[in-house]
């Protein structure tokens, strides 16, 4: 079970454990993680149905189905977790603030980059052995940790974060960047942002390179450099009545010749799409 999936299913058993209302993305302007006196919690639900497509060879490439989207921040003092589904760049974040002021805060952040995969693919698939994958070792998924600049400007939000794996899968380093911005119109909100993303030698070859153990007469030896990805999100949200909001999303990623020329990688990109509903208290 990747990291994700563990997180997705102890937020399922928070639902039955907590009572309160919304989580918040830390890429957006709006995000609510920010010191607190005490201990505050929030979170809020939905369902949703997703298309998403594999960038791993032999993998089928549509994959579609419904979603349930959990959302919790908790935070105390400057301490916070927060887990966001709801938008596809959410992610689970642990974080500590050390700076929040005139519009910068400084983080100390941990989170998952990187789901893992086997020959079987990723959890997307896990029934039987994928044909162009047969035969590679088990890639796990990391946790990372590092600092998260962030500068906010009204609606928008600048960020930079610098990671390090401390999981002990790659052991490498990742460095991401994102701009955001959000904007209202009658009863919508539509939030937009964009991403460019470095990964170390290290990140790279441990999840896309093929080792000599892995090699095979369609599968070569393939040591990569540095990887680069660029992201692209939309998201668009609309109050259906007083608790109940529809919301629609857009997610693509794009990658270097570092990851897409791997024998184990068949498309430059990836994208994912999803409609849905929340419920907010």
């Amino acid at each position: 079970m990747s990291v994700n999936s563990k997180f997705k299913y102890l937020l399922l058993l928070a639902l039955f454990c907590f009572n309160s209302a919304q989580a918040s993305n830390r890429y957006y302007a709006d995000n609510a993680l920010e010191p607190t006196e005490g201990f505050v919690w929030d979170w809020s639900f939905g369902l949703g149905y997703y298309v998403a497509n594999s960038y791993l060879a032999g993998v089928d490439p549509f994959n579609d189905g419904p979603e349930i989207n959990v959302n919790l921040a908790v935070s105390y003092n400057k301490f916070y977790f927060d887990a966001d589904n709801s938008q596809l760049s959410g992610n689970f974040t642990l974080g500590y603030s050390l700076v929040d002021k005139y519009d910068w805060g400084l983080d100390i952040i941990g989170t998952n980059l990187q789901d893992g995969f086997n020959q079987f693919g990723t959890y997307y698939n896990r029934n039987t052995i994928v044909e162009e994958l047969a035969g590679i070792k088990t890639r796990d998924s990391d946790f990372d940790v590092g600092f998260r600049l962030t500068r906010r400007i009204s609606d928008s939000q600048l960020s930079f974060e610098l990671l390090q794996d401390v999981s002990g899968s790659h052991h490498g380093w990742a460095f991401n960047s994102f701009v955001s911005n959000i904007q209202t119109w009658r009863n919508w909100e539509f939030r937009a942002g964009a991403g460019l993303n470095f990964y170390s030698a290290e990140f790279v070859d441990y999840y896309f390179g093929i080792s000599n153990e892995e090699v095979t007469a369609t599968r070569p030896l393939y040591q990569p450099g540095i990887g680069v990805n660029l992201v692209a999100e939309f998201h668009a949200e609309y109050p259906i009545n007083e608790n109940w909001v529809f919301l629609a999303g857009w997610l693509s990623t794009w990658f270097s010749t570092s990851i897409s020329e791997s024998p184990i990688v068949s498309e430059k990109y990836q994208h994912k799409a999803k409609v849905g509903v929340r419920y907010v208290f």
